[in-house]
């Protein structure tokens, strides 16, 4: 196991954790703010059930491709090449979404997203030739 693949573990591992964080705490936080928006009548009552849904599903998919990327990060340690295009495809998600939401609804906060997929791809970008194998 070289150097890059190591810290290509280390990186993945540390930003599927973060993911992982981040999706738990959406829905911890976002589901009953919606609950109590929905008592106040801030949001019309058709609605509810679809916006529970749909957020609770956000910060399903958030902690899923977290965990993804720690199942894959023992293999990125190996220079696994399918581990690299699933890290990379994950990472390229999280830039774009990212940018996408940024350019919907202008707040600093959602390109945090982003910078995790830089930090994500970065590195297996420019790492590419050491992950040819298998």
């Amino acid at each position: 196991m070289n150097h890059k693949h190591r810290i290509a573990r280390y990186i993945a591992l540390v930003v599927g954790g973060l993911l992982c964080v981040v999706g738990v705490l959406h829905d911890i936080v976002n589901i009953p703010s919606l609950t109590r928006a929905l008592a106040r009548g801030e949001i019309a009552e058709r609605m509810g059930p679809q916006l529970m849904v749909n957020v609770a599903l956000a910060g399903l998919a958030l902690a899923l491709l977290g965990i993804l990327l720690v199942v894959i990060a023992p293999d990125l340690a190996k220079g696994k090449h399918a581990a690299w295009r699933i890290g990379i495809v994950i990472g390229l998600f999280l830039v774009l979404s990212g940018v996408a939401v940024y350019l919907w609804l202008p707040r600093e906060s959602v390109l945090i997203f982003s910078g995790l997929g830089g930090v994500l791809c970065g590195p297996l970008l420019i790492w590419r030739k050491e992950f040819l194998g298998e």
